[in-house]
């Protein structure tokens, strides 16, 4: 059952107006990261595959200490929070330019079956976090025999 999510419509209005707009030469809107709304719930980028056995979730944060990531799974949910560090003791008259995002960040990702949240693992290097998520017992597929009378 489809949830209806109000900020997933706004998002696809504000497309189709930056759509619109473009063919009259109107600049499109600006994508705001960071703040209360549907751009806090987009970082980190995230790619989620599966190899049968487990979920592979690789998650983009770099700048953000791994010490400071709370990664926690319920069921078939995936949720990444932390804080990622912005511009220190630089004087505000001194910041000539502040394009990287910085502040409290949570993300959640749903997987299409439950996990074994006992099992989860998780590597960060190079900015990518990597979490490896099996899958529960009672999700995996089983094969069945079929008996001949």
């Amino acid at each position: 059952m489809a949830v209806w999510d109000p900020f997933l419509e706004l998002e696809r209005l504000r497309r189709e107006f930056d759509r619109a707009a473009g063919h009259i030469g109107i600049a499109p809107s600006p994508r705001i990261a960071f703040l209360p709304g549907r751009g806090a719930r987009q970082y980190p980028l995230v790619n989620v595959h599966d190899d049968g056995e487990s979920f592979h979730v690789e998650a983009l944060a770099p700048g953000v200490d791994p010490a400071q990531l709370e990664i926690t799974v319920v069921n078939n949910t995936l949720t990444i929070a932390g804080e990622k560090p912005g511009v220190a003791n630089v004087a505000p008259d001194r910041l000539h330019r502040v394009e990287r995002a910085a502040g409290r960040f949570h993300r959640s990702v749903e997987l299409p079956a439950d996990v074994d949240a006992d099992r989860v693992e998780a590597q960060y290097r190079n900015g990518l976090l990597e979490l490896t998520l099996p899958r529960a017992a009672a999700a995996r597929p089983r094969r069945v025999t079929v008996q001949s009378a």
